[in-house]
């Protein structure tokens, strides 16, 4: 009987071509259900424990270990950023008194009032509540950032390229994602908290917080360049702050840029 998932001849319990276990009557036994179960869950316990302790405690070890071959004990590179965006992201919108993700926060900062009148005029020219016409921009909003996700990804790919001219896109790509993945991280084990209790407003306390998530970035940066890019200490200062700057280019581009598009769409 051939593979019942690639059709190959030579086959045993598993076939040798793709390693799909071959069916048989103890597939349909409950002990042999319950087993699988119990077998996935600790397997993906573990994988995701190693895979937050590496990515935390060691910078750039995760991307090593990827082109190294060592690639099934740890969650692919591509999995755990979009996981990790999607916490990230579900935690800052849905949570309304740290709901960052939002154009009534964004009002909070705007000084002179431009944003403010700017939402008042469409709303009125709907003839539609303010915080009615709010909600249908930042439902857009919401939708346009999460789909330019991967563009933001390779945007600090890109950086990386001109950072590291001689090394394959791919490479900057695994350690765009692996970094992502600890500013997703960092935010959400940092911030959220002390925005949960307090709510986020402008003040002392939420530029405390910005400052401090940059300096353990650039930290995360100067530490995982060193490891995966092999670096000096004077190249890896250099390159961190070079990569800092663009990766913040990058990042008021996609969260301008999305947060533009939407307030576009309903003037």
């Amino acid at each position: 009987m051939p593979c019942t998932n690639c059709g190959n001849e030579q086959i045993d319990v598993y076939c040798a071509r793709c390693g799909e276990k071959q069916p048989g009557h103890h597939d349909r036994t409950v002990g042999h259900f319950a087993h699988d179960v119990v077998h996935e869950m600790v397997h993906l316990d573990s994988k995701l424990f190693t895979t937050l302790r590496e990515l935390v405690v060691r910078p750039g070890f995760l991307t090593a270990e990827y082109f190294a071959g060592r690639k099934k004990r740890y969650i692919a590179p591509l999995r755990l950023f979009l996981t990790l965006f999607a916490l990230q992201f579900l935690a800052f919108t849905v949570f309304k008194p740290v709901a960052l993700y939002s154009v009534s926060s964004f009002k909070k900062f705007d000084r002179r009032g431009n944003l403010t009148a700017l939402l008042e005029k469409s709303a009125k020219k709907r003839n539609m509540p303010v915080e009615q016409f709010e909600e249908r921009v930042d439902e857009r909003w919401h939708k346009n950032l999460s789909l330019l996700q991967l563009v933001n990804l390779l945007g600090i790919a890109l950086v990386l390229k001109l950072l590291y001219w001689r090394r394959y896109l791919v490479e900057h790509l695994v350690f765009s994602a692996h970094f992502l993945s600890f500013s997703y991280l960092a935010t959400l084990v940092i911030s959220f908290p002390i925005y949960a209790i307090v709510g986020f407003e402008p003040g002392p306390l939420q530029q405390i917080l910005s400052v401090l998530h940059i300096v353990i970035l650039l930290a995360y940066l100067y530490f995982a360049q060193r490891r995966f890019y092999e670096q000096t200490r004077a190249k890896a200062v250099l390159k961190t702050a070079l990569l800092w700057g663009g990766t913040y280019v990058v990042t008021v581009l996609i969260l301008g840029g999305s947060l533009v598009a939407a307030l576009l769409r309903y003037r």
